[in-house]
């Protein structure tokens, strides 16, 4: 077994976690700008069904955990976190029913993502935070950076509001509420290395789902969430 890391500060940590996290998602902002020869109505379609999955995925994982997590802090983040990204969900549907785009027997929970699948099998609550609001959350934000800016060039404007006024403050905030819970929860170093390897698992996992996503539908880009 992986012997843990000595602990640091709890403030020392988190700095250190969201450093880590910073430089794997770095390579994200050297990407070219999206090609206008990219932006047709097969792939508009393709990215927003994507950012749908993303929403409810990640709604259903925070909910889910709310009922075995102990820590009322911790409890409350990911209620919020839940409803949150319920909301983003059905905010976002409606503009995409509104498009034309056809969700017909589309079921955004059918197959799980690689993600998705990996944060069930997270049992401790530094795990979960560190994962899901913290490196998730981050992961998130940058995707979803560039997902507008692909969006304001589609000419979605209603869409791209949506995520420049509420999807995006709403994920920044998710993430910063994750570091404040976690610099609360991971005191000692076997959950500070276990918030550490969950983060980066995941990091990892959402970047070879990313590489996928993009290479199967031939996007220059994947939406965060």
């Amino acid at each position: 077994m992986q012997q843990a890391e000595k602990a640091v500060t709890r403030e020392t940590f988190v700095r250190e976690l969201k450093a880590e996290n910073e430089t794997f998602l770095s390579k994200l902002d050297q990407e070219p700008a999206i090609a206008p020869a990219s932006i047709t109505p097969a792939t508009i379609a393709i990215l927003l069904k994507a950012a749908l999955k993303n929403e409810i995925e990640a709604a259903e994982i925070a909910a889910s955990w709310v009922a075995t997590t102990p820590e009322l802090e911790a409890k409350l983040a990911l209620a919020r976190h839940a409803g949150d990204e319920a909301l983003h969900y059905q905010l976002l549907e409606e503009l995409v029913r509104a498009r034309g785009v056809d969700l017909a027997g589309y079921n955004p929970l059918d197959p799980p993502s690689p993600v998705l699948e990996f944060l069930r099998t997270l049992d401790s609550t530094e795990e979960r935070i560190a994962a899901a609001l913290v490196a998730r959350e981050a992961m998130g934000g940058r995707r979803n950076a560039q997902f507008l800016k692909f969006l304001e060039r589609a000419g979605l404007g209603e869409i791209a509001r949506l995520y420049r006024d509420v999807i995006n403050p709403d994920e920044e905030r998710h993430h910063q509420s994750g570091c404040a819970v976690l610099a609360r929860l991971a005191v000692n170093a076997e959950g500070q290395d276990r918030a550490r390897r969950a983060a980066r698992r995941l990091l990892e996992i959402g970047d070879r789902a990313r590489d996928a996503f993009m290479q199967n539908t031939g996007c220059a880009l994947m939406p965060g969430c």
